[in-house]
C-alpha cells in the first residue's frame, strides 16, 4: 500500500513538474519573442526614420537650388550659370527646362523631353513637385517654380536612380524592400516598376481586382494620417507569381515638405522576423531539455538504488504479509465462487420466471372469465376466485424471484393497501426473529393506500429489524411494530422533522414505528446512522449501507424517516408514507363499451394467446388478431391496419424494442405495449424516448390490457 502510494505520489509530482515547466517555458518564451520582435521593430523603424530624414534634406537641398536659379532667371548670364550648375552637382540633377503656364515646353537646357506629368507634391510659396517620363518611360523628380514673366522653370532628378543607388540597395529580410509614397497614398518609389505612379489601394485594385484588400486598406489609411509608427497587416509580394496572401510588418516615417509630407515605408516579411527567434528559442530549448533529461535519469538512477535498497530491507515483512494476502486470496476465490453461483441462480430464475408467468396468465385469465359468468356468492365462484387470488399470490412470488435476476431494476409504483402490507410484513418478520425475541405488534389503519414499490419499502422495515435483532443480542426482549394513520399538521410538530420539507400535496401519512429494547445508541453515533458506509458492527458484520439505503428509499417514496435511541434503553425508528386519497387511487378499469379497436396481440404461447382471445370476444367492439412469431407480425401489421399493438417482450428470442424500433415512423396512429415479465431500464428508457407507448407486467389479462391502452392515451 506504502509502495503504491509513493509511486503515485510521484506520479502526480511528476505531472506537477512537467505542467509547471511548460507553464514557465510558455511564459519565458512568450517575454523572449515579444522583446526580440519588438527590438527589431524598432530597428526597422530607426532604418525608415534615417532614410526619411536623408530625402527630406536632399528634397529640400533641390527645392532650394531651384529656388535660387528662378531667381538669377533672365540675366545674360543664366545660361553659364545653368550650365556650370548641372555640371558642378554631381548628385541626380539631370536637366532644367521651361514650361509655360499649359505645361507645353519652351526651351531644355539638355535638350530632353518629358511627358505624362502626375502632380506629386505643393509647396507653400507657390512651387510644385511632379512626376514625368522620359520617351523611355523612365521616371522623373520635376522642382517646378514660376517666374516672374508667368513660365514656370524646372528641374528634373533621376528618381531611379536615387531610389537605386539610396534606397533599394537596403536589405530587409528575404523579401523586405522600401517604398516611398505621398500623402495621398500615391506610390513614388516601390522595387516593382509597374507600381510606380499608381495608388496603393486602387491602382493594386486594378493590376489585381480579385485579392483582399481589407488590412492593406486600414494600414494606408493609418500610415496616411501622418506620423511614424510600425504596423502589422496582411498583403502581398507584388510582381511574384502566383500571389499568396502573407503576414507583413511595416515601419514608416514622414519626410516632411512644408505643408505636405512623403511616407518612406519599410516593408518585410513577419517570419523573416519571427522563424529565426523560433529557431533559436528551440535550439535553447533542446538544448535545456537534453541537460534536464540527462539530471533526470541521474536523479532516476539514483532513486532505483534506493529503492532496491528500501526493498531488500522490507523482504522480510513481505514475506510475512504474503500469508495475510494468501489467505485474502483464498477468502477472495471463495466470495467469487459464490458471485458466480448467484449469477447462474439469477439466470436460471430469470427463465424460470419467464416459464412461470406464461402459466399463470392463462389460469388468471379463465379464473376471471368463470368470476364472471358464474353467480356471485356460488360454491363455483368462490372455487374460481380462490383459483384467481392464489394465482395473484404465485404473481408476487414470481416477481419477487425474477428481481433476483436482473442488475438494473425499476422502481415501480403502485397503489399498496397500506393494512394489508404491513400485515404481511410483519409475517415476515416472525420468521426471522430467533427464540429470544418477542414480536408485539398494533394496527390502526382503515382502506388506506399508499403509492411505492412492495420490495422496497419491505427492504426498509425489514433492515431496521435485523437491526434491532441484532441490538437486543443473546438476552431476553422485543420488536414492537405499530401503524397508524395521522394527519400532516401532526408531522410538522415534531421537532426531529423541523427541518424537513413535506409535501403539500398529502394531507395524512402512513406512520409505522419499529421499537425494540436493544442496546440503543448514543448521540453521537445517532446523528450518523444515515450516513453511508457508518456501521457500529465489526469489520466484516456490516457495510453501513442498510439504513442509509433506508433513508433513499423513504425519501424517494416522498416520505420521511428518523430515528430516537438512548444507550441501554433501546431505538425506535419512524416512518412516514404518503397517503394516496381516494379521488387519487386508480379505479379497476373495466372493458370499454363504447369504442372499436382493432387489436394485434403477438406472444410465442399459444395458450396466452387463446385465453385473451376468448376474454376480448365478449367484447364486440374489438377486433384481436394473434400471432406467434415475427413474420407473421408483420403480415398482420399490413394487412389489419390495427389500432394497438401488443407484443411479448422475447417473441422468437427477439429483441421487441429492436421491432417496435424497425417499424418506428411506419404506423404514426397505432400504440405500440409490450408485456414483460420485469421492468428493466431499456423497457423504460425506450418508453422515455416513445420508442414503445407503454408496457405491463405478466401474467396479464384482458383488463390489464385495456387499462394501459387508457393509460397511453390519457
Amino acid at each position: 500500500m506504502k509502495r503504491t502510494s509513493l509511486k503515485s505520489l510521484s506520479v502526480i509530482l511528476l505531472l506537477v513538474f512537467i505542467v509547471s515547466s511548460l507553464s514557465v517555458g510558455s511564459a519565458i518564451w512568450n517575454d523572449y519573442r515579444d522583446k526580440i520582435m519588438e527590438n527589431q521593430k524598432q530597428q526597422l523603424l530607426i532604418t525608415s526614420r534615417i532614410l526619411a530624414d536623408g530625402m527630406e534634406a536632399s528634397l529640400k537641398e533641390y527645392y532650394n537650388s531651384l529656388v535660387f536659379l528662378s531667381n538669377i532667371s533672365g540675366r545674360a548670364d543664366q545660361d553659364a550659370i545653368y550650365g556650370n550648375f548641372l555640371t558642378a552637382k554631381k548628385h541626380f540633377e539631370t536637366d532644367i527646362f521651361w514650361e509655360n503656364d499649359e505645361g507645353t515646353l519652351i526651351k531644355s537646357f539638355h535638350g530632353m523631353r518629358f511627358m505624362n506629368p502626375i502632380l506629386i507634391t505643393r509647396m507653400s510659396d507657390g512651387g510644385s513637385i511632379f512626376q514625368y517620363e522620359d520617351e523611355q518611360g523612365k521616371r522623373y523628380l520635376v522642382m517646378k517654380k514660376q517666374l516672374e514673366d508667368g513660365a514656370y522653370l524646372c528641374m528634373a532628378i533621376d528618381e531611379e536612380r536615387y531610389y537605386q543607388q539610396l534606397i533599394s540597395q537596403i536589405h530587409i529580410g528575404t523579401n523586405g524592400y522600401i517604398m516611398v509614397k505621398n500623402s495621398q497614398g500615391l506610390i513614388l518609389m516601390h522595387p516593382e516598376r509597374e507600381q510606380w505612379g499608381i495608388q496603393v489601394i486602387e491602382g493594386r485594385k486594378k493590376l489585381y481586382p480579385d485579392l483582399d484588400y481589407a488590412s492593406l486598406e486600414k494600414m494606408v489609411e493609418q500610415q496616411c494620417a501622418g506620423g511614424e509608427g510600425i504596423l502589422e497587416y496582411y498583403s502581398y509580394w507584388w510582381g511574384s507569381e502566383p500571389l499568396s496572401r502573407v503576414k507583413k510588418i511595416t515601419a514608416y516615417a514622414p519626410v516632411e515638405l512644408e505643408n505636405d509630407f512623403w511616407i518612406i515605408s519599410a516593408v518585410v516579411d513577419y517570419d523573416d522576423f519571427y522563424a529565426p527567434i523560433e529557431s533559436g528559442f528551440r535550439e535553447v530549448s533542446l538544448l535545456f531539455v537534453g541537460t534536464l533529461s540527462v539530471l533526470a535519469f541521474l536523479a532516476l538512477f539514483v532513486g532505483k538504488l534506493l529503492f532496491d535498497r528500501q526493498k531488500n530491507m522490507k523482504e522480510i515483512v513481505s514475506l510475512r504479509e504474503l500469508n495475510e494476502k494468501l489467505e485474502e486470496l483464498h477468502q477472495g476465490e471463495e466470495m467469487l465462487a459464490h458471485q458466480q453461483r448467484l449469477q447462474v441462480m439469477g439466470t436460471m430464475t430469470g427463465g424460470i420466471a419467464h416459464e412461470f408467468n406464461n402459466f399463470l396468465t392463462p389460469i388468471m385469465g379463465y379464473a376471471e372469465l368463470l368470476m364472471m359468468e358464474l353467480p356471485e356468492g356460488s360454491d363455483e365462484y368462490d372455487s374460481a376466485k380462490e383459483i384467481y387470488e392464489a394465482s395473484e399470490k404465485a404473481k408476487d412470488v414470481i416477481r419477487q424471484i425474477a428481481s433476483l435476476s436482473r442488475r438494473n431494476v425499476e422502481t415501480v409504483y403502485k397503489n399498496i393497501e397500506a393494512a394489508r402490507f404491513v400485515q404481511r410484513v410483519i409475517k415476515m418478520i416472525e420468521s426471522i426473529c430467533p427464540a429470544n425475541v418477542r414480536l408485539d405488534y398494533e394496527i390502526a389503519l382503515g382502506d388506506e393506500y399508499i403509492l411505492g414499490n412492495t420490495t422496497q419499502i419491505n427492504q426498509v422495515i425489514l433492515n431496521i429489524c435485523v437491526n434491532a435483532v441484532h441490538a437486543i443480542g443473546k438476552q431476553e426482549g422485543y420488536i414492537f411494530i405499530a401503524a397508524e394513520c395521522v394527519e400532516r399538521a401532526a408531522l410538522l410538530k415534531i421537532p426531529h422533522l423541523e427541518n424537513t420539507k413535506l409535501p403539500e400535496y398529502w394531507n395524512r401519512y402512513v406512520h409505522i414505528t419499529i421499537e425494540d429494547n436493544g442496546c440503543g445508541m448514543e448521540t453521537d453515533t445517532l446523528r450518523q446512522i444515515f450516513i453511508p458506509f457508518y456501521t457500529t458492527k465489526k469489520s466484516g458484520e456490516g457495510t453501513g449501507l442498510g439504513l442509509a439505503l433506508a433513508e433513499q428509499i423513504v425519501t424517494s417514496h416522498r416520505g420521511c424517516i428518523y430515528a430516537e435511541s438512548e444507550a441501554g434503553k433501546g431505538s425506535r425508528f419512524h416512518i412516514f408514507l404518503p397517503v394516496m386519497e381516494a379521488g387519487e387511487r386508480r379505479e379497476e378499469m373495466g372493458r370499454e363499451e363504447s369504442e372499436t379497436l382493432k387489436m394485434v396481440i403477438a406472444d410465442d404461447n399459444v395458450k396466452i394467446l387463446q385465453m385473451l382471445v376468448k376474454n376480448f370476444s365478449r367484447l364486440k367492439n374489438i377486433q384481436i388478431y394473434t400471432c406467434s412469431e415475427k413474420n407473421e407480425l408483420y403480415g398482420l401489421l399490413e394487412t389489419a391496419s390495427p389500432d394497438v399493438m401488443v407484443l411479448d417482450m422475447g417473441l422468437s428470442n427477439g429483441s421487441s424494442v429492436e421491432f417496435c424500433m424497425s417499424i418506428q415512423g411506419k404506423y404514426p396512429n397505432m400504440l405500440k405495449i409490450i408485456m414483460v415479465d420485469y421492468f428493466t431500464r431499456d423497457i423504460v428508457e425506450a418508453k422515455q424516448m416513445k420508442i414503445i407507448d407503454g408496457y405491463l407486467t405478466k401474467p396479464v389479462s384482458d383488463i390489464a390490457i385495456l387499462e394501459t391502452i387508457r393509460n397511453c392515451r390519457d
